[in-house]
């Protein structure tokens, strides 16, 4: 992904300018250290390093393009500022998400190309690439074909908020905080399972399932969750008793309220996709494990239990 100065400092609490200048400071080859100061004064010295083109500088002035157009970094694009996500990072990011040959990824504001010729060329995926400028979408189409990939890598001139990406098994993108929570509700939409990385921004109160660091980078990994929350109707073994699981969830934690005829406790568990995890108390006090797919209105999976161990099943109610 290669599109994504953050452009709005005055976004993000209090602490954001400082964390945005520390940003900009952080691949410089020397120590550095921010001073502490006011945050409309933060806020300021951020918005000019960015307007300047101060994030980066040592490396400013390379041309990321060709012969035919000339691409550097702070180029300015539709919402964000050009800039290229490290190589080892991509990898590190490819890697998180275990991108085989069987993916289809997307990369949302592709850039120069960078992402889905790594995703094609070193995992064997197929990818795709939106980007909304023409001339830097072009540029990609020559680097795709400089690659030899033209029959696993298709760009696509398009806005990201537009294009249809709902196939994808793998996003990857770098934006900014503010469009990354724009695509929040499409993301949450796509299929349970898909994965999704972001280079250098989150997405807000949607907590990572994991964080990837490298030397002068950081990204973030996430399964899109499937919808369990409500009312399920289970039969559990070892429970001769009517069960009724009630759930709420918060992306992929869930929490709920287990009901075993007369019997009440409470559950708290994750999801993976489709993979829902949780324990809960059985009457002796020891603890079962339950691990099942809902899939739409089926729950289907297992309990381990010393002594109930066997299959879940039940339905949405």
């Amino acid at each position: 992904m290669v599109h994504g100065a953050f452009i709005d400092p005055y976004a993000g609490g209090p602490a954001a300018p400082a964390a945005i200048l520390q940003r900009i400071l952080r691949p410089l080859p020397y120590p550095t250290r921010l001073p502490s100061m006011p945050a409309q004064f933060l806020r300021v010295l951020a918005t000019c390093a960015l307007v300047l083109g101060l994030a980066h500088p040592v490396h400013s002035a390379r041309n990321y393009g060709d012969e035919q157009f000339r691409l550097e970094h702070g180029h300015d694009g539709k919402d964000v500022f050009w800039a290229p996500t490290p190589d080892a990072m991509v990898t590190r990011m490819l890697q998180t998400a275990k991108v085989t040959p069987a993916d289809i990824v997307y990369d949302l504001g592709a850039g120069e190309g960078r992402i889905p010729i790594a995703a094609a060329r070193a995992f064997g995926a197929r990818a795709v690439g939106i980007e909304y400028s023409p001339e830097i979408a072009a540029l990609a189409r020559r680097n795709v074909n400089r690659a030899g990939l033209e029959g696993r890598v298709k760009i696509v001139v398009g806005d990201i908020l537009v294009e249809d990406f709902s196939a994808a098994t793998v996003v990857t993108m770098f934006l900014t905080p503010v469009l990354n929570r724009k695509l929040r509700p499409l993301l949450l939409q796509m299929k349970p399972g898909t994965r999704i990385v972001s280079h250098a921004f989150d997405m807000g109160d949607w907590q990572p399932d994991v964080t990837i660091a490298t030397e002068n980078a950081e990204a973030f990994f996430w399964i899109v969750p499937a919808q369990v929350a409500g009312e399920w109707s289970l039969r559990l073994p070892g429970e001769a008793a009517p069960t009724r699981l009630q759930l709420t969830q918060a992306y992929q934690q869930v929490s709920g309220i287990l009901t075993v005829g007369e019997r009440i406790v409470a559950v708290q568990g994750r999801l993976q996709g489709a993979t829902l995890h949780f324990d809960y108390l059985r009457p002796d006090g020891t603890t079962a494990t339950v691990t099942a797919t809902a899939d739409g209105r089926r729950f289907v999976g297992q309990q381990k239990h010393p002594q109930a161990t066997g299959s879940v099943r039940g339905e949405r109610r």
